[in-house]
């Protein structure tokens, strides 16, 4: 079961590797995007899938965005798709 975006929320503030670590156990594809002088990270396309009985199932996906010259690296932004 997916979080609600409500849900996903109460990661901003938090450690970023904290937070992949839990959300990772709870099934989910985690990419992470760091803004600041060091920018780095992207978000590739979903990863969609036809079942053999045509329905179609994608990943679940969490984007984490934090700003990369924080020391604490706590979650700016959190989505998911």
């Amino acid at each position: 079961m997916s979080l609600s975006q409500q849900d996903l929320q109460k990661y901003v503030g938090k450690n970023v590797h904290d937070a992949q670590k839990e959300l990772e156990k709870q099934g989910y594809e985690v990419h992470l995007v760091s803004t600041g002088r060091y920018a780095t990270g992207c978000v590739p396309p979903k990863n969609v899938h036809i079942n053999a009985d045509g329905t179609v199932t994608q990943d679940k996906r969490a984007i984490i965005s934090f700003n990369g010259d924080d020391p604490e690296r706590k979650i700016t932004f959190i989505s998911h798709d």
